[in-house]
């Protein structure tokens, strides 16, 4: 039974990491029609800043994707949480780019969230 609910818990975990992976692709290979998108038409960030952060959030749900353990979950979170974290000392810095910067925060909330959720249970 347990096994089951392993197996059962990494799948999810899987489908969880689909969105980030393809949102980070999205960002890394087309950050000018993502920042349209996000910022509707106010200050967008650098095209390289986003690329930066798409290709955090690929390789972030890749590694999950590819091992999809409880530690590998909760560090991505821990992640997640960080970069929220700093996009309130980028709100204070950039007032003029809060959008983006808002959208990038609570998403990273949001995904936090969604991670510890649907982390695997540890097994004993």
């Amino acid at each position: 039974m347990r096994a089951r609910r392993t197996s059962t818990g990494h799948r999810v975990t899987r489908l969880v990491a689909v969105p980030g992976a393809l949102w980070g692709a999205a960002m890394l290979l087309r950050p000018g029609e993502v920042t349209r998108l996000v910022c509707g038409g106010g200050p967008a960030p650098d095209s390289w800043i986003v690329r930066l952060l798409g290709a955090r959030l690929v390789v972030q749900h890749v590694v999950t994707l590819v091992h999809p353990t409880r530690t590998v979950v909760l560090a991505g979170a821990g992640i997640d949480l960080l970069h929220a974290s700093s996009m309130v000392l980028a709100r204070g810095r950039w007032p003029g780019h809060a959008r983006p910067i808002w959208v990038s925060g609570t998403t990273s909330v949001g995904s936090a969230l969604v991670g510890v959720l649907s982390a695997p249970t540890a097994q004993r």
